[in-house]
């Protein structure tokens, strides 16, 4: 961000958007340095609570078994597609709720994969997404789609950005739980997303929910339906302390004790 003369006001970095990219582990900046070269930092700095005790969450039937191998590997189509074409199906993709109002859309081979949730199969993606009911939970949703462009790396790959707001005015459905109107307004910080697409213009595989800057908006940095929840103050799929790490955890709990949460 620059100010009025030009010159660079503040940098924001080290944000990964895809984490089955690389041999980081998912991670950016300086932990994905380290971690990419073979000298981990712990990981109690680098990876989620989740993460962490995920044996003990899987053991006693929390967390699902580790994913298939092959659902994480971004894919590689045969044959490039123009430009345009490019833009036009991803811009159907989002008109049609990334395939939730048209499956077809989505090829057989389809995953979804997000900082948390993922890699999820075609349907389970319109399983778990089909039951969302943004639109009509927040009358005046924007999403704000802009800055789409075509990866000059990864085949038929295009991202975008968009930044979600809305007020919550209807009951909102997240999977098997539906939630009265709270009147709270969601902001959510910038998100990442991308959509690739096979020869056939089928989209194979969706990226989302990967924020660009956690100062921005009231979710706490965190993005997809998990920021929709802290937004809002309703509980989480499963329990947002799993979201951070130890470190981040330790740093809530400090601030909730100054401001009396923990008191109460």
């Amino acid at each position: 961000r620059f100010d009025e003369k030009g010159q660079v006001r503040e940098i924001t970095t080290g944000y990964p958007m895809d984490r089955r990219v690389g041999n980081t582990g998912g991670l950016g900046g300086i932990f994905g340095i380290v971690e990419g070269i073979g000298y981990p930092l712990p990981t109690f700095l680098t990876r989620t609570t989740g993460e962490i005790i995920s044996p003990l969450l899987r053991a006693i039937g929390f967390a699902p078994s580790p994913p298939d191998k092959a659902l994480l590997c971004v894919p590689k189509p045969n044959k490039l597609l123009p430009e345009m074409e490019l833009l036009n199906l991803t811009t159907q993709l989002l008109e049609k709720k990334f395939g939730t109002q048209n499956s077809d859309l989505l090829a057989e081979s389809f995953t979804f994969s997000g900082p948390v949730v993922g890699p999820l199969t075609k349907k389970e993606f319109l399983s778990t997404f089909g039951s969302f009911n943004f639109n009509e939970a927040f009358p005046d949703i924007d999403y704000q789609y802009r800055d789409m462009r075509v990866c000059p790396y990864d085949p038929n790959r295009v991202w975008y950005t968009s930044s979600p707001t809305g007020t919550h005015k209807q009951t909102l459905n997240i999977g098997d739980k539906s939630y009265p109107p709270t009147n709270q307004k969601w902001i959510s910080p910038p998100e990442c997303g991308s959509m690739q697409f096979n020869d056939d213009g089928e989209c194979i595989s969706l990226t989302g929910g990967y924020i660009m800057d956690r100062r921005i908006g009231n979710t706490n940095g965190l993005g997809g339906v998990f920021g929709i929840c802290e937004a809002l103050g309703l509980p989480s799929p499963f329990p947002v302390f799993l979201l951070y790490t130890p470190i981040q955890n330790i740093d809530r709990l400090s601030k909730m004790w100054k401001e009396g949460y923990l008191l109460k």
